[in-house]
């Protein structure tokens, strides 16, 4: 890592606060607030750092996924995301900082980008002076994984930040996801831990009904219980099993 991994990685500094802001790592717009809702808005002043904001060179695409939701083209989805995620964000005291990268429905996302990812990561968390991030568990979705893993990637230059997973919506519901990629991440002598974070779900309703181009593709609600969020402590590196 380069130096400035430095700015984030003293782990001799002051005891971490309990309270106060945290980061969230998210892969799409809306998966910070349909996964970590209640986390941010018991958190005001927390910052979300959203991987794939960016728009294609070709931004007249037309994708299965866009239509669904209502958009003709990549740029006039990306333009109505970004001003969902603003207010999503406002509503739970939070705000946004995005990476411009572009995600797999428009051809991005590859496995390649994976270093790109995580040097790019790793200056935002620096600029930030964060101590404690929320990662995605990683689950199911190629971007979803690619944005964990960098994560992870950067976590070994930053040992003085205490590091947490969120369980991704909506695809913590698929069955045996989570338990699958819990023994992945184990089998590369990643451990986690459950871990009981504050949380505050008086205002995330609101917040997840802002995202109302995702709603309809998702045609409605993105999980059974939008008040319930699951998070793990990322712990010392374990012995990879053999």
């Amino acid at each position: 890592m380069p130096a400035a991994a430095s700015s984030c990685s003293s782990s001799d500094g002051p005891p971490l606060r309990q309270s106060g802001p945290v980061v969230v790592v998210s892969p799409h717009l809306d998966d910070a607030v349909f996964s970590c809702g209640g986390l941010l808005q018991a958190h005001p002043g927390s910052v979300v750092i959203t991987v794939y904001t960016g728009v294609p060179d070709a931004s007249d695409i037309s994708t299965d996924w866009d239509r669904r939701c209502g958009f003709s083209n990549a740029s006039q989805a990306m333009e109505h995301r970004l001003a969902e995620e603003r207010l999503a964000l406002s509503l739970v005291g939070s705000r946004g900082k995005g990476l411009g990268f572009i995600d797999s429905q428009y051809g991005g996302g590859e496995d390649e980008d994976l270093p790109n990812l995580a040097e790019r990561l790793l200056h935002a968390l620096s600029s930030l002076a964060a101590e404690r991030v929320a990662i995605p568990l990683g689950l199911c979705h190629g971007d979803h994984v690619r944005v964990s893993d960098a994560a992870l990637k950067v976590r070994e230059a930053c040992p003085g930040i205490s590091w947490f997973f969120y369980e991704d919506v909506p695809y913590r519901y698929r069955s045996g996801a989570v338990q699958e990629r819990l023994a992945q991440l184990r089998a590369r002598g990643i451990a986690a831990t459950p871990a009981r974070l504050e949380t505050d779900f008086s205002g995330k309703a609101e917040a997840v009904s802002v995202y109302a181009s995702q709603l309809r593709g998702l045609g409605g609600s993105p999980g059974d219980d939008e008040s319930s969020e699951r998070y793990w402590r990322v712990a010392a590196s374990v012995r990879p099993l053999a």
